[in-house]
């Protein structure tokens, strides 16, 4: 499955304390689910491989690890 489960979305949320975990700043309700080892590159979608991000922050990071 590549996209985050919305329970999963939300404890990513809660686990950065509602902070994009690249930039720090506040997210709001757009915010993104992102695989850290991207899905693209094999990686699973778990919370272990995830992070919650500001859209800016995961549209210019790409597939890059």
């Amino acid at each position: 499955m590549r996209l985050f489960r919305k329970r999963q979305k939300k404890i990513l949320q809660l686990i950065s304390g509602n902070l994009c975990s690249i930039c720090k700043k506040v997210l709001a309700k757009d915010f993104h689910a992102d695989h850290i080892k991207p899905f693209s590159k094999n990686g699973p979608t778990i919370l272990q491989n995830g992070q919650a991000v500001c859209p800016n922050c995961n549209l210019s990071k790409g597939d890059k690890q």
